[in-house]
């Protein structure tokens, strides 16, 4: 394995701020960006969007709508025609602009980077998941912009920009989806509704709206808020959610639950809090929203990749000198599960094949319910994975449509469980706990009650992995730094460990939820060192003025010493801050005593003189024990002012029959002594008795935790047993009847069999009769498939020749090239669907006329997907159809150069069809009054006593053979003139109908007989 999981990976921007400071209050002049997510159906919606938009919001908007990656986008000029702002396709590193749409190119993720510059990168090589990312953009614009991020889930399938929306929320920014009975597809609207993460679901139109008044509406700095909001109201808030929700965030910092109580009020529109707190008073589900915007679950796979390569390095050498198999990790706040995953992944990688001789236990815990119940199915979206290595998301998931599912022998290793470290007891014998950036919104006073939680929690020399922006703080003693930058810390063995934490935990909270104001001056947790404590010593001195002082809290741990004590000692052997092991053993006893008779009696202690040895010198030293009330942020502590007097300052008593009594004194001082010591031991065995006590009831509360954690596990594996034992049960079922018809199917299958093969052939006849052939082009895979007929017509043999694109272009002649190249291009793009007629040679080189027929199917995102054509050899039709044309034209040239009128006569229509211009110049009338005149009006024309005549000749005509001639004589008056003239007519018929054998037509030709006067 190499010494490096993760390698050549981007650190990603982390969602931390430093522990004792919190995020810049919003400034208006930052840049607002929004980001939009979008995928089918989304163009309409977009449409509504753009053309709403306001002119000059201030606001920039980066659009990522799922394209073909061989697609040519016209998103950009499709909604310019209705954007009231500009529209772009940008470039890498290009700087954004305010009031400006850009567009994502196709085959690209597009981020936003610091300095507001968009990044564009390649996509990756799963083709088959959404393209571009909405999630990747909407984290990048969270990270980046914070409060001042905005993100917008428009019409979609899938579930694309749910993990995006939630960490855009995360960061104090604005959600907004789409109403899905709005949107074309409700997918991706709907998914991000479920997420819990929107603040505002609107129409399209509605959502430009509403964006100018989110940049509008006047939002309070947190700074304001603290000063400004009242502390019974701010109390009452989380008093709300701790009644509905059981979690009490009076320990988180003021400023980040300000900032989400912010983000409601802006979402509502409300300014003042006193009505916000009404609000919540009539609106119950108002306190379930909140108290999901205060659970900040911002995470991801390999999230600072040198932090784990570094705790990689540090638990493999753990690993290497641990005497047992067994693993336990406690993974806190692990919101939807990526971290716990994570470093399931990178032990596995450490035990390689070793990993089945282990017993391997990751407790992954935290508050959100919902959230756990995501992690269980350890599904994410292809964005939580992008600062893994390729190499391990190929070896730990799998495709689960358009997500990717955790391996089901890593998920063997976490058992998730809902867990408060604030108030539920913690697991126990622990060789790491990962608690990365929950402790950044605990308050002073909760961090310092959380870090020995860990360290009581951990195997001697566990590991503790925290935040980049956390620290062990004031706990040196309790764990050494294994590494600075990577916060890996060591746990130090400290002899017996003592179970107060949750008893720390507990006074916390009581001082927290105390109704009733403090007597003490309000003390600001900062100061708990140094000057304040120094001055606490002072204030009691002003009473008393010892020159030596000690300050121990309830722990019996000294926090403070004022003066040279020589009092105090330091033991060999492990390192305490414990008074009784840093005391004068002889005072040990005494100051036992007088912290017992503190507790039940007065608030002062005053001890008796006792002769001890300082320095080969006898001295007296008494002490003094005073208790100081619990004071705000700090707790109850205890001062001791030690009296050390030479005795020569101390009254002496005279005594009668001093030998005697001093022989007395001596036998009572040595059964005090024994005394002393036999009691010591009986104190000690008790103390060791209570710490394995204690001990014992933490370790079976923490077991009691992990049984319920495993109960819930059992109970999730057992549904899907079940679920997996009623999929069986029907896939027998199934398979059965399957069985049971195998017969059927397979003479089924061998008549479909022969159908196909005669289908097949009669295909075959078809095209080798009527000259065709057919193919089929796959356009997204490139591949051309051809027929049989097809390969005939050029003479080729599927042997011989491979189809492809440029090959069939390259059989056409070369003059036709480029115009088939542009025929097909238009029937893509559906512009183009007549046949095209072309030349091309066939393997012999002999020339041919194709004509080419295609129909093109396309996408739901109007692209080419597969194209199907059909080619016919029309070389015998562009012959005859030349001849035909040199026919005409000669025929033409006779009609327009003869002297007699010729004419064409449609039984049918009753009207003439052609005439020539001999026949218009006799009879004056025009070519175009003559096609338009009907029967009637022409016989009109005929002199009424030839009328008879006339209509005789042409049921003659009618009843005579096609190309047989009868002659007529008639007169008929021309155009301008009310004479009649004499014509002699040869007529004859010119078709048939091809049905039923009726006359259609007929074909005339006259002279005018100019030797006879016609009246």
């Amino acid at each position: 394995m190499p010494k490096n999981i993760i390698t050549n990976q981007q650190e990603p921007t982390d969602n931390i701020i430093l522990e004792t400071h919190e995020k810049s209050p919003q400034d208006t002049t930052v840049l607002t960006v929004v980001g939009i997510g979008a995928s089918a159906g989304g163009l309409e919606a977009l449409q509504q969007l753009v053309s709403h938009l306001p002119k000059t919001s201030g606001m920039s908007f980066v659009l990522a709508q799922h394209l073909s990656p061989s697609y040519r986008s016209m998103m950009v000029e499709l909604l310019e025609k209705t954007s009231t702002i500009p529209i772009k396709e940008p470039k890498n590193n290009e700087h954004i602009r305010p009031n400006t749409l850009y567009i994502c190119p196709p085959n690209y993720n597009i981020e936003i980077s610091t300095n507001d510059t968009i990044i564009l990168s390649a996509t990756s090589v799963i083709r088959h998941l959404p393209r571009p990312s909405v999630d990747m953009l909407f984290e990048s614009i969270a990270f980046v912009k914070g409060e001042m991020a905005i993100g917008i889930i428009l019409s979609g399938t899938g579930s694309d920009g749910s993990r995006g929306i939630g960490i855009i929320k995360g960061e104090g920014g604005f959600s907004i989806v789409q109403d899905p009975n709005t949107a074309k597809f409700d997918g991706m609207p709907k998914s991000a509704i479920n997420s819990g993460n929107v603040d505002i679901i609107l129409a399209p139109k509605d959502i430009a709206i509403e964006l100018s008044n989110i940049v509008k509406f006047p939002r309070i700095k947190s700074s304001d808020m603290e000063k400004n909001i009242p502390k019974e109201l701010y109390h009452s808030i989380l008093k709300k959610i701790r009644r509905q929700h059981k979690v009490d965030f009076s320990l988180y910092k003021e400023k980040t639950i300000m900032r989400r109580i912010e983000r409601r009020m802006t979402a509502l529109k409300i300014t003042n809090f006193q009505k916000y707190l009404e609000h919540l008073d009539e609106d119950q589900t108002e306190i379930k929203v909140l108290f999901k915007d205060m659970l900040i679950g911002v995470t991801s796979f390999f999230r600072d990749p040198r932090a784990f390569n570094q705790l990689s390095d540090e638990l493999k050498t753990y690993i290497k000198h641990k005497d047992n198999k067994i693993i336990r990790i406690w993974v806190t706040a692990c919101s939807t599960g990526e971290e716990a995953y994570t470093l399931a992944i990178i032990l596995n990688e450490i035990l390689g094949t070793n990993a089945e001789r282990f017993k391997i236990q990751i407790f992954a815990t935290d508050i959100d319910e919902t959230a756990i119940d995501f992690a269980r199915n350890g599904v994410y979206p292809e964005s939580a994975l992008r600062n893994m290595p390729k190499q391990l998301r190929q070896k730990y998931f799998t495709v689960n449509g358009e997500n990717l599912e955790i391996i089901k022998p890593i998920k063997s290793f976490l058992i998730f469980s809902v867990h408060d470290i604030t108030q539920d007891p913690p697991f126990l014998r622990l060789d790491l706990i990962s608690c990365r950036n929950l402790l950044i919104y605990f308050n002073i006073e909760l961090q310092r009650a959380i870090i020995p939680v860990f360290h009581y929690a951990l195997n001697p020399r566990g590991l503790l992995f925290l935040g980049q922006s956390e620290s062990i703080g004031v706990f040196q003693e309790k764990f050494c730094t294994l590494s600075q930058s990577g916060k890996v810390y060591e746990a130090v063995f400290m002899d017996k460990k003592v179970p107060l934490a949750r008893k720390a935990l507990k006074n916390i909270h009581n001082e927290t939820h105390a109704e009733s104001t403090p007597t003490a001056p309000e003390i600001h947790s900062e100061l708990l060192q140094g000057d304040l404590l120094a001055a606490l010593i002072t204030s009691q001195l002003k009473q008393i003025a010892l020159p030596n002082a000690v300050l121990i809290n309830e722990n019996m741990d000294i926090i403070y010493s004022s003066g040279v004590n020589p009092l105090l000692i330091r033991p060999e052997g492990p390192t305490s801050n414990n008074i009784y092991k840093n005391l004068h053993p002889a005072l040990t006893i005494d100051l036992r005593s007088a912290l017992y008779q503190l507790q039940k009696s007065s608030s002062t202690i005053f001890s008796a003189f006792q002769r001890i040895t300082l320095q080969d010198a006898v001295q007296w030293v008494r002490f003094i024990v005073i208790d100081i009330p619990q004071q705000p942020n700090i707790g109850k502590l205890i001062l001791i002012f030690f009296q050390v007097e030479d005795p020569l300052n101390l009254p002496i008593a005279t005594l009668e029959n001093t030998a005697n009594l001093d022989s007395l004194a001596k036998e009572q001082e040595r059964q005090l002594l024994k005394a002393k010591e036999q009691l010591q031991t009986v104190i000690e065995e008790l103390e060791t008795s209570n710490e394995e006590m204690q001990s014992m009831n933490e370790e079976l509360q923490s077991a009691n935790e992990e049984l319920q954690s495993a109960n819930e596990e059992l109970e999730t594996t057992n549904e899907e047993l079940q679920s997996t034992n009623e999929e069986l049960q029907s896939a027998y079922a199934e398979l059965r009847m399957a069985y049971d018809d195998k017969a059927t199917q397979e003479q089924h299958l061998t008549k479909l069999s022969e159908q196909l093969e005669q289908a097949n052939q009669i295909l075959e006849d078809a095209e080798r009769v009527g000259r065709t052939g057919s193919w089929s082009w796959e356009v997204a895979r490139n591949e051309l498939t051809w027929s049989k007929g097809a390969f005939s017509l050029f003479g080729l043999t599927t042997d011989s020749f491979t189809p492809s694109y440029d090959a069939f272009i390259n059989l056409a002649h070369r003059d036709d090239r480029l115009k088939l190249e542009n025929y097909l291009s238009s029937v893509m793009s559906g512009k183009n669907g007549k046949p095209f007629i072309y030349r091309a040679f066939t393997k012999t080189r002999k020339a041919i006329w194709l004509s080419l027929e295609t129909n093109v199917s396309f996408t739901h995102l109007k692209q080419a997907e597969k194209v199907i054509g059909s080619l016919t050899d029309i070389t015998e039709r562009v012959k005859i159809a030349a001849k035909l044309e040199v026919h005409k034209k000669e025929t033409e040239l006779l009609l327009n150069t003869t002297l007699n009128g010729v004419y064409i006569y449609n039984f049918k229509k009753n009207m003439h069809t052609y005439v020539n211009p001999a026949y218009s110049k006799i009879l004056g009338y025009t070519y175009d009054e003559m096609l338009e005149m009907k029967a009637a009006d022409f016989q009109t024309l005929i002199h009424p006593d030839d009328i008879t005549k006339y209509k005789l000749h042409l049921e003659q005509l009618k009843k005579g053979r096609i190309g047989s001639p009868i002659s007529i004589q008639y007169r008929i008056k021309p155009k301008e003139t009310s004479d009649y003239i004499q014509v002699n007519s040869n007529d004859m018929l010119y078709e048939n109908d091809l049905l039923n054998g009726n006359p259609t037509s007929m074909i005339g030709s006259f002279f005018k007989n100019s030797e006879q006067h016609v009246e």
